[in-house]
């Protein structure tokens, strides 16, 4: 079941029908858990999605950082460190934090984390859960396309102690053995400078994956494809373990607090999820 609503990002996904833009996002809110920091940077609706999904079914408590914010149980506006004013959502927000207040946060040797979840994307994920933002190389070695670039990503998502990485594409153009640059660096760039963990789940359009010694596994393929489908997608060998299984689709309790999350999302359109 897809949830059809006029509003421009619930749960829709850029290049994705509706249908596989609510299984991913549901594949997502499944593996969040109650208690949990979350956060997200520019053009990641979706994910904003999945986490309150995940707070209207399994994680009441989650707590949900957007820009220099954070909110619980209710539909976002502007990030509350912009000029943008058109709705008063900033005014009901948890609390604000300074950018000096962040960056204190921020550090590693802080006894607070920014979040616990942090949620990456990229024009180029690698077999190890690296991720580019930055841009392409060429023939030549040199950069011939610029891509948006990291901007905040690389320290949050170094820091966080859980990495789920998403991609509408799934093409062997996207899921690369290297990346050209690196934004937030997989499992082996991790230990190399002593940071532990690294991604654990990277869901697309057309399966959902884990990581297994430091390498991307199979976990699921989409209902109507095959691992077949998915090898052919992916431009490095994925780990293939004996028996894959079918990204369960969306429950009906997963649909009902979807359409209820649209609906609310359509009935105030100055505010986006």
């Amino acid at each position: 079941m897809s949830i059809t609503t006029n509003h421009p990002s619930f749960p829709r996904i850029n290049g994705v029908d509706e249908a596989t833009a609510t299984l991913m996002v549901c594949a997502v809110a499944r593996e969040l858990r109650n208690g949990q920091g979350v956060a997200f940077g520019l053009n990641a609706d979706s994910m904003l999605s999945a986490a309150m999904l995940a707070q209207q079914l399994h994680a009441p408590d989650l707590q949900i950082r957007h820009g220099l914010r954070a909110e619980r149980g209710m539909v976002f506006g502007a990030a509350a460190w912009t000029d943008q004013r058109k709705d008063d959502s900033w005014r009901q927000v948890e609390y604000l934090e300074t950018h000096d207040g962040i960056l204190r946060t921020a550090n590693p040797d802080s006894p607070m984390r920014f979040c616990d979840v942090f949620f990456v994307g990229g024009m180029q994920i690698d077999l190890e859960g690296s991720t580019n933002l930055i841009g392409l190389k060429g023939s030549d070695g040199q950069l011939s396309v610029r891509g948006p670039g990291s901007i905040g990503t690389t320290s949050i998502g170094t820091l966080a102690s859980n990495v789920i990485l998403f991609s509408p594409e799934h093409s062997p153009r996207r899921f690369v053995e290297t990346v050209d640059f690196v934004s937030v660096p997989g499992w082996k760039r991790r230990s190399s400078v002593g940071l532990e963990g690294g991604p654990n789940l990277c869901v697309t359009s057309k399966a959902v994956m884990d990581f297994k010694n430091e390498r991307m596994r199979l976990r699921s393929v989409h209902p109507g494809l095959t691992v077949e489908d998915i090898v052919e997608s992916t431009g490095f060998p994925l780990l293939l373990p004996d028996n894959v299984q079918t990204t369960p689709p969306p429950s009906k309790a997963e649909q009902h607090a979807l359409s209820y999350l649209a609906n609310r999302a359509s009935n105030s359109p100055a505010i986006r999820p």
